[in-house]
């Protein structure tokens, strides 16, 4: 699920260079900039899709430029001064404009300053003159933005406005996720409860609660045809089927029918509470078994009705483009400063070790307890460096803590649940004291890489509370 944000283009430079003649029409002055500024497109092109109609330097050109990005429904808007600029051309163009979550980047043309520059080269380097300017007065009027500086070929510098562009993105996303709850919260952990109307105000996230006799009938309503033809797709992939037919078929019903309900009520997000006995009760087993549509299509699952972390799954998802792992920390190793990190229900089969097959095992929780023994997913999540982010709703916002580490190579540490073995780069006795100094759940998503700094900036233009175990 890959995401080019929509951006809005405003590239300023003075009128008054102009008007006085420092700048005219035929001077390699104006040459340079427009080349700077159509290569700077260009590169940003590749991550974003600009709104972009010139280098603007008068009120009237920015408020063209500006009606023209705002009847393209932008995400955000990347401002620079090409060379310095009166605050006046600025103003006239976010007079045009809603408040849209905004970088400043103080633009250099220059890597270097020579022994020597004629006047005019020193003109062609004051946009960051210009950046400082205006911040003063876009601080003062309540606009929030994000600030890059650094030469125009800089690519980490563009690396730092994808990263804020996504973010944009993803925020302005937000504003239409839904979130099924699969039947109601979990009060055996008030951890996981949010307010609701808090929530939607905050980010736009709307909660839609899900019966379970909807679940079951679209679920009992699948054709022999439908089960066959998923079971041969599971064959197909290698997985390991360790239960019984009456299961496995039932398993496939569920699955089934999960990605057929998130289809019809538009849902992004299924939490789903696996413990309420109602459940058990109305379905006979926790539906467990991962459907790889859901994936494809970009939603994400969470056990024990956890919006928080559902919604935080759905916000790594588009962020990284991995499926986050849904874990909690089972069992410390203080000797090796590792966690065995695991849990029971639903997982999404992309983030299996490869070297290991994929099993269907019995619902190692309920298979003494339940109607059925479940037809559960089981694999052990892949080696590599890692991030684990805990989500929760502090009464007003999300709350995020994150650390980093490595999911060991070898073989499964345990059965029944999908697992990874991680090696913490803090150390645990910090990872537990400063976690719980915090205040966290114990559900901890699990996705690839070192991204906790790129997490920290995602958070600051989210909104989200964040806090980095190191």
């Amino acid at each position: 699920m890959n995401i080019k944000p929509k951006i809005g283009i405003l590239f300023l430079t003075s009128g008054w260079f102009r008007k006085v003649g420092l700048q005219t029409y035929e001077s390699n002055l104006t040459e340079e900039i427009e080349r700077a500024a159509k290569e700077t497109v260009e590169r940003l092109s590749r991550f974003i899709d600009p709104v972009f109609s010139g280098i603007i330097f008068s009120e009237e050109e920015a408020r063209k430029s500006a009606q023209e990005i705002n009847s393209a429904k932008v995400d955000g808007l990347l401002i620079s001064s090409l060379m310095w600029c009166e605050d006046q051309i600025l103003r006239a163009a976010l007079k045009e404009l809603p408040r849209l979550p905004m970088i400043i980047w103080a633009f250099s043309p220059l890597s270097i300053v020579p022994d020597f520059l004629p006047f005019q080269q020193v003109l062609k380097g004051t946009g960051t003159v210009g950046a400082l300017q205006m911040s003063g007065f876009l601080k003062r009027e309540g606009y929030k933005y994000q600030t890059v500086a650094g030469f125009y070929r800089d690519e980490e510098v563009y690396r730092k406005i994808e990263n804020h562009c996504l973010a944009f993105s993803i925020s302005k996303k937000l504003q239409s996720v839904k979130v099924g709850v699969l039947p109601f919260r979990c009060d055996q952990m008030s951890t996981t409860y949010v307010d609701e109307f808090k929530l939607r105000a905050v980010y736009g996230v709307e909660l839609k609660h899900l019966e379970l006799e909807y679940f079951k009938k679209a679920a009992q309503s699948l054709v022999k045809e439908e089960i066959e033809q998923f079971k041969l797709k599971l064959m197909n992939d290698g997985q390991k089927i360790e239960v019984d037919e009456k299961n496995l078929n039932e398993g496939i019903k569920y699955a089934l029918a999960m990605e057929k309900i998130i289809s019809e009520e538009g849902l992004n997000i299924l939490a789903m509470n696996d413990v309420c006995d109602e459940m058990h009760i109305s379905l006979g087993l926790r539906p467990c078994l991962c459907n790889p549509k859901l994936s494809n299509a970009g939603v994400v699952v969470s056990m024990e009705a956890e919006i928080a972390a559902g919604v935080a799954m759905y916000i790594l998802r588009l962020y990284t483009r991995e499926s986050p792992f849904y874990t909690e920390p089972l069992c410390p190793d203080f000797e090796n400063n590792c966690l065995l990190m695991g849990h029971a229900g639903y997982h999404d089969v992309i983030n299996r070790d490869k070297n290991y097959p994929v099993k269907i095992v019995p619902d190692v929780e309920y298979e003494n307890s339940d109607p059925l023994t479940g037809a559960v997913t089981f694999f052990k999540y892949k080696p590599g460096s890692v991030t684990g982010i805990n989500s929760v709703f502090d009464g007003e916002r999300l709350k995020w803590v994150a650390f980093e580490g490595e999911s060991l190579p070898g073989t499964p540490k345990m059965d029944g649940n999908c697992h990874l073995y991680c090696k913490l780069n803090p150390s645990l006795k910090d990872f537990y004291t400063k976690s719980i100094d915090s205040g966290v759940s114990q559900h901890w998503l699990i996705v690839p890489g070192h991204i906790a700094k790129e997490l920290k900036n995602l958070c600051l233009c989210l909104n989200i509370d964040f806090m980095e175990i190191d």
